[in-house]
């Protein structure tokens, strides 16, 4: 069966319980304002990290869309040329030659009634096979364009914050130890007192 508290002891144990009440409350503002000040420096930090970004986002959706689809077009273009300098090639080395006509004059006496009367000259024609002339290619192949490169961000350090908060909870771990040391010796000189008087 419970005992009924006296008005003296239900005062003592409000005052007790009161006093840690307000050291809670106490802590919890102090721990809310903590948490308020590393909300608005993460905002800071990730406005910071937007505004470092926003360069890069912006080349980079720029190489995405423009640079490097160019690019691709520009080495398709180049492969479907080389290609066709290629099967060039191989339909001279399939026929390195091709017929040609040639002419030269031959000059030849002319014999009369009277003996030599004069030259004739006949231009003649002959066949030939002519090297067929090779093609050149001298083009070189379309360089990549430079993909931007991301900034490096260092990371959001909660470290100062941490330590804050373990300082305030070791100042109230300290402050409840200390109230409870000074109840201790409290009670420990009252009963003294007590026992001397008796």
């Amino acid at each position: 069966m419970a005992t009924a508290l006296s008005p003296q002891q239900r005062r003592m144990l409000q005052r007790r319980t009161s006093g840690i009440d307000q050291l809670a409350k106490q802590f919890q503002k102090q721990v809310a304002a903590v948490t308020g000040e590393q909300e608005q420096a993460f905002a800071k930090y990730q406005a910071d990290v937007a505004e470092q970004m926003a360069p890069f986002e912006s080349a980079f959706a720029q190489y995405q869309t423009k640079d490097f689809p160019a690019y691709e077009a520009a080495t398709e273009a180049y492969k479907s040329r080389l290609k066709a300098y290629e099967e060039q090639l191989a339909e001279i080395r399939a026929n390195p030659t091709v017929k040609a006509i040639g002419t030269y004059t031959e000059r030849k006496p002319r014999f009369g009634l009277f003996g030599l009367a004069g030259y004739e000259t006949k231009t003649r024609t002959y066949e030939y096979d002519e090297p067929r002339p090779l093609p050149s290619f001298t083009e070189a192949a379309p360089a990549a364009p430079a993909a931007p490169t991301r900034p490096e961000i260092a990371a959001f350090s909660d470290e100062p914050f941490q330590a804050r908060r373990a300082v305030l909870e070791q100042g109230l771990q300290r402050e409840l130890g200390e109230r409870r040391s000074a109840r201790l010796a409290a009670v420990s000189r009252r009963g003294r007192t007590m026992l001397s008087g008796a």
